[in-house]
C-alpha cells in the first residue's frame, strides 16, 4: 500500500533521501544539463512556490517524486517524475500523476507540459491513459571537437547579406522580436505544449525569462539580429546553460524571409562567433545544442548543413484542460 503526499514542512526529512537520489541520477538518466540544485536550496524554492511536488510512500518510505512549477500563463510545467525502484516505475509514476491531476482546481490552468527526458520516454504508453498527447522533440547538437562537423562548417554556403544586416542583440530590438516570436511560433507544435507563443503577452514572457537568465546565462554579444531597412528580419539567439554548453533556444525569420537560407546565415554567425572564441583561447566549449520538432524536416535540414547532428529524442507530453 501507499499514500501519496504534498511536499510539505512536515515531511522535508522525510523526502531528502528520494531528492538526492534524483539528483545523483538526474545527468545520466534524465539528459540534465547542469546537476539540480542542492536539497536544501530545493525546499527554499518549495517554500518560494516556484516549484511544487507530490511524493509517493510505501511503507513509511518515499519511493516517488513529482516536481512541477506552478501556473504560469496558466501552463503547469512538470520537471520530472522520478521513482526510487526500476522495478514497477511506471505504476508508481503513475499513481503520483494521476493524483496530482486530481488534486488540480479545473478552471486555474489551461495546459500541463511534460519534457519526458531520458528514462521518462519510457511512461508514453501509459500517459496517454491519462489523456495527454505528444510532440516527438529533437535534441540537436554541434560538438566543437568534432573535426567532421567543423569541415562541414567550414564549407557550408549561405546567403549574401545584400540589404540586409547583422546586429548583436540590443533591448531597442525587443518588441519586434516579442512580435516576431509570436507570429513565428503561434502555429507551430510548440504551441501546443507552450501556449504562451499563441500571445503578444506571453511571448513577451518567453523572451523576458531568456533574458533575465531564467533559461540559462544570456549572451547579448554572440546573439545576432537580422535587420533590413532598421527593422528586425530575424533572430537567434544564444544563452549559456552550463560552463562548457551553449542553446540556441529560439531562432526565427519573418515569412518574407524564410527558404532563402536567412535562418541558415544568422546560425552560421551565431556559430562563428563563438568558433572564434575557442580558437583565440577565450573560452573552452564542448557543445552548442538546439531543439526542434522531429517532423520539422526544413529546420533539422538547416542544423545538418552546418554540422549539426541529432543526439537524442524525447516526447512532450501535454494535456489541454477541457473545462477552460
Amino acid at each position: 500500500m501507499y499514500t501519496i503526499e504534498k511536499i510539505k514542512p512536515e515531511n522535508y526529512r522525510k523526502i531528502k533521501e528520494i531528492y538526492e537520489d534524483f539528483r545523483q541520477k538526474a545527468l545520466r538518466d534524465y539528459k540534465y544539463e547542469n546537476q539540480p540544485i542542492e536539497f536544501d536550496n530545493f525546499i527554499s524554492v518549495i517554500q518560494g512556490k516556484t516549484l511544487d511536488g507530490l511524493v509517493l510512500i510505501e511503507d513509511s518510505r518515499p519511493t516517488g517524486i513529482l516536481i512541477y512549477s506552478p501556473e504560469n500563463y496558466k501552463v503547469i510545467e512538470i520537471n520530472t517524475i522520478h521513482t526510487i525502484y526500476d522495478e514497477n516505475e511506471n505504476k508508481r509514476r503513475f499513481a503520483l500523476l494521476e493524483e496530482f491531476l486530481r488534486q488540480l482546481q479545473s478552471n486555474s490552468w489551461e495546459t500541463i507540459s511534460y519534457a519526458m527526458l531520458g528514462r521518462q520516454d519510457t511512461f508514453v504508453r501509459d500517459i496517454a491513459l491519462l489523456g495527454f498527447k505528444l510532440v516527438g522533440q529533437s535534441i540537436i547538437k554541434y560538438d566543437f571537437q568534432s573535426p567532421v562537423s567543423f569541415r562541414i562548417f567550414k564549407n557550408s554556403k549561405v546567403p549574401a547579406l545584400n540589404q540586409h544586416k547583422l546586429s548583436i542583440w540590443d533591448d531597442k530590438f525587443k518588441n519586434e522580436v516579442i512580435e516576431l516570436t509570436h507570429l513565428s511560433f503561434k502555429n507551430t507544435k510548440n504551441a501546443k505544449f507552450d501556449p504562451r507563443f499563441l500571445t503578444y503577452k506571453g511571448s513577451e514572457n518567453v523572451l523576458n525569462k531568456i533574458l533575465s537568465d531564467q533559461y540559462g546565462k544570456f549572451l547579448s554579444s554572440q546573439t545576432r539580429i537580422l535587420l533590413l531597412d532598421g527593422k528586425v528580419e530575424g533572430y537567434c539567439l544564444a544563452t549559456m546553460v552550463a560552463e562548457d554548453k551553449i542553446n540556441i533556444p529560439l531562432i526565427a525569420t519573418r515569412k518574407d524571409s524564410r527558404n532563402k537560407g536567412m535562418g541558415k546565415l544568422l546560425l552560421k554567425s551565431v556559430l562563428s562567433g563563438f568558433i572564434k572564441l575557442i580558437e583565440e583561447k577565450k573560452i573552452y566549449l564542448s557543445e552548442i545544442n538546439a531543439t526542434a520538432d522531429t517532423d520539422n524536416y526544413p529546420a533539422i535540414k538547416m542544423y545538418r548543413r552546418l554540422g549539426f547532428k541529432e543526439d537524442y529524442f524525447y516526447p512532450h507530453a501535454y494535456l489541454n484542460n477541457s473545462n477552460t
